[in-house]
């Protein structure tokens, strides 16, 4: 079985995953209608994703009546479920936008304390010894506060 944040990760690495199942939480169903809203989509494309996207049990085919050779395709509870983590996944992204664009360090607003030493590499040295100069060895050190999204999963 493949677990949600592999499946996540997958459809984060693959262009026009996340668009294709937001068009099905919308109600357009027909993957033709779906090629025909997103220009650079192709039809190949869009097969490609829908076939991964049954492998993982997010979406499911719905034939329509006969003599109609079209098929649906809706989205299952988990193709819900993770449509609900990838727009997590774009707040957080607005946010950090949106923080970026105050001109405020994310890290200040988000309640991240980062600490780097200063760099001494290019400092040239001034001592002369017969002992090659020993580097000390610098650490970043970084804590996180809390950080929550409102979200229900």
């Amino acid at each position: 079985m493949v677990w949600t944040a592999a499946i996540t990760e997958d459809m984060l690495k693959r262009r026009w995953s996340a668009s294709i199942l937001r068009y099905l939480d919308r109600g357009i169903t027909d993957p033709a209608e779906i090629t025909k809203n997103e220009v650079n989509l192709s039809a190949a494309i869009m097969s490609q994703r829908l076939r991964a996207m049954l492998r993982y049990a997010l979406v499911a085919r719905y034939p329509r009546p006969a003599p109609s050779k079209v098929v649906e395709f809706r989205l299952t509870p988990r193709g819900k479920k993770i449509l609900k983590m990838l727009d997590i996944i774009d707040q957080l992204d607005r946010l950090d936008q949106r923080l970026a664009l105050n001109g405020k360090p994310i890290e200040e607003d988000l309640g991240i304390a980062v600490t780097v030493p200063p760099d001494r590499s290019s400092k040239p040295e001034t001592s002369v010894s017969d002992k090659p100069a020993r580097r000390k060895k610098s650490s970043v050190a970084v804590s996180l506060n809390t950080v929550s999204v409102n979200s229900s999963l």
